[in-house]
């Protein structure tokens, strides 16, 4: 009996037992579908940023796609993923700072003014932007195998053409027509990379332009002495000026003095003029008065002297004392009166 009780609980241990080698399988197989989920989808799905292009290749065969998708997550397949270039400007730069390139060394057209010259040294810090088109990056990588060694060789490339197009300017153009120049430039990068790189250049900047020490010291010189006669030659057109505006001034003064004189000439005629006028005007009336006296009182030209005589006397006695003669009584006023000898006035009289 307690052999089969034994038995019994064999039996149901066992198949205790059978119940966990389920669940264990269970979640076996679970793990093992997220393992091949994620194998599948990190083999057959690639990931793009947005501002990429993604060109498909088959790592296995090494074959390449003619389709260029942008930017997304997109169905690949096993063993095939995607060759990355950038889809947005990229800036190439040759500057001193500039981990790409250093600035361009070259040499400026001659001068025609001293055409033995055969240019000045320069360096050129400049900067452009290229663009890939998307129907070229096969090509692209075709022709160079990434997008590193075409970033190379698009900086070589355009460093050549950036020393040549230099030559073709002399060293004032580089201060009058700078834009042009860096349009020229840009004409001239851009067909160059089109032709030998599939990639368009956008935009073409010049950062800074470097003469030789000694030839900015010469063109300063020379600026500064053609600045001076500049300055030399707006002196003189001022001092012209100043000169005009004295002899105007003089002119004006001696015009004014002119008018002045006539004036004052005018004015003593016409005040002369004036006193005769009104002295002539005077004596006619007082004529004329003196003939109505005469009249009214009956004098003949004689009394009428008298009269004159009194009237002086009234006059001067006013303003002191007056010594007369006149006739003795019972002359005859029409006798001649007797010379006497002056007397002398007293003390006091006049």
């Amino acid at each position: 009996m307690d052999q089969a009780l034994l038995d019994g609980g064999g039996q149901r241990l066992g198949g205790g037992g059978g119940g966990g080698d389920s669940g264990m399988s269970i979640l076996s197989s679970a793990g093992g579908c997220v393992a091949f989920l994620f194998v599948i989808c990190t083999t057959c799905f690639s990931f793009l940023e947005p501002n990429q292009y993604g060109l498909l290749r088959n790592f296995i065969s090494g074959s390449i796609s003619n389709e260029v998708v942008r930017g997304g997550m997109h169905f690949t397949g096993p063993f095939k993923g995607y060759v990355i270039f950038p889809a947005a400007q990229g800036t190439l730069e040759f500057s001193r700072v500039s981990p790409d390139r250093p600035p361009v060394q070259t040499r400026t057209g001659a001068d025609p003014q001293d055409p033995d010259s055969g240019g000045q040294p320069i360096s050129i810090s400049c900067a452009l932007q290229i663009k890939f088109v998307p129907e070229k990056i096969r090509e692209v990588y075709l022709s160079f195998g990434s997008f590193e060694a075409a970033r190379q060789r698009y900086l070589l490339l355009a460093g050549n053409m950036v020393s040549n197009t230099a030559q073709e300017y002399t060293p004032a153009d580089f201060w009058s027509i700078r834009d042009k120049i860096a349009a020229r430039m840009l004409h001239k990068v851009n067909e160059t990379l089109w032709y030998q790189g599939s990639v368009v250049a956008v935009r073409f900047e010049i950062m800074k332009v470097d003469f030789a020490h000694s030839f900015e010291e010469s063109i300063t010189a020379v600026q500064v002495a053609e600045q001076s006669k500049v300055v030399n030659e707006y002196e003189q057109q001022v001092q012209r000026v100043v000169q005009h505006i004295s002899v105007m001034q003089s002119k004006n003064q001696a015009a004014i003095a002119n008018i002045s004189a006539a004036a004052d000439a005018q004015s003593k005629e016409i005040r002369a003029g004036a006193k005769r006028d009104a002295f002539n005007l005077k004596q006619g009336m007082k004529a004329t008065k003196y003939s109505e006296l005469k009249t009214a009182l009956g004098f003949d030209q004689k009394h009428m002297a008298e009269y004159f005589k009194i009237k002086s006397v009234q006059g001067q006695g006013s303003k002191g004392k007056v010594v007369i003669g006149v006739p003795s009584v019972g002359e005859s006023s029409m006798a001649p009166p007797r010379e006497q000898a002056p007397s002398k006035p007293k003390e006091g009289e006049l």
